[in-house]
């Protein structure tokens, strides 16, 4: 595999002119985890419970079972879409938002489960067991919601409707069952993929805006309040023409909302222009 420099949001390298992410990684690693799963489930293997995830640990050292659980999955008609769909989010956030910023979020995702397990054992007296990738899909999936709201899946949902929907199938399904603890790891999950992207969000947002910018909005003074007047009124239709919204506030709004990628190539020269203009002027 050809390696070459590049930026946190670029591929790793290149193999038959194939993008190599940190997500074709981890995806090629759940495919042999799946693998692994169905010869040792088929071959009745003890060794299979060093990787599952239980409390109370047992032994105590075998720390690793709190990461290696994911990788055990049966495997089943619906696999293929689960891996597929595993790789769609994170490759979608990788590349927006870079590979720190993903290698945190599944570090968080995957420690969810456990951290619930080991509240009900040490808390609850309960003993639990985690296996399988669900949870982390789906905090996936409300994560890439989270970053790209408004996209629309197969040109009509917007991922935002398809996020909720399976946050309100999957809680059905596990009130059916009475599996209180099970909702209990697909709502934290959900959350937190949804709170490490808003906050990744707004640590990009204020990146690309300049400390000077950043200063200057602190002290800058706060308008006044006032009472607008009706839409329908003259007064109102000359208020919006002689204050029309400033062009770069939109960008910024847009940025916030979507991240630096949904500009386009024009958009992004105009805010480039605005940026040398402000440095410009604090230089003086």
């Amino acid at each position: 595999m050809a390696r070459y420099l590049s930026g946190p949001t670029q591929p790793l390298g290149r193999w038959n002119n194939i993008s190599i992410y940190l997500t074709t990684i981890l995806t090629a690693v759940f495919v042999a985890g799946l693998i692994g799963t169905a010869m040792l489930t088929a071959a009745r293997s003890p060794l299979l419970e060093a990787f599952v995830f239980s409390m109370p640990l047992r032994p105590a050292w075998t720390l690793w079972r709190l990461f290696t659980y994911v990788f055990v999955s049966p495997v089943s008609f619906f696999t293929p879409f689960a891996i597929l769909c595993f790789y769609w989010f994170s490759v979608g956030i990788e590349t927006h938002l870079g590979r720190t910023v993903l290698s945190r979020l599944l570090i968080l995702l995957v420690l969810v489960p456990p951290a619930v397990s080991a509240f009900c054992w040490w808390g609850l007296g309960l003993s639990t067991s985690s296996v399988d990738n669900y949870l982390l899909t789906s905090g996936l999936l409300v994560a890439f919601a989270t970053l790209y709201p408004n996209t629309e899946a197969w040109g009509w949902i917007p991922f935002k409707w398809i996020a909720f929907a399976c946050i309100f199938s999957g809680s059905l399904m596990l009130l059916a069952s009475h599996d209180g603890l099970g909702i209990a790891e697909l709502w934290l999950s959900c959350a937190v993929g949804f709170g490490y992207i808003r906050h990744a969000k707004e640590l990009e947002y204020e990146d690309y805006v300049s400390p000077a910018a950043r200063v200057q909005k602190l002290f800058q003074r706060k308008p006044k309040l006032r009472v607008l007047p009706s839409p329908s009124s003259p007064k109102y239709r000359a208020a919006a023409v002689d204050e029309p919204e400033s062009e770069i506030d939109v960008l910024l709004d847009k940025i916030a909302r979507s991240g630096m990628n949904s500009l386009t190539a024009k958009e992004k020269a105009t805010l480039e222009k605005a940026r040398e203009a402000l440095m410009r002027k604090d230089q003086r």
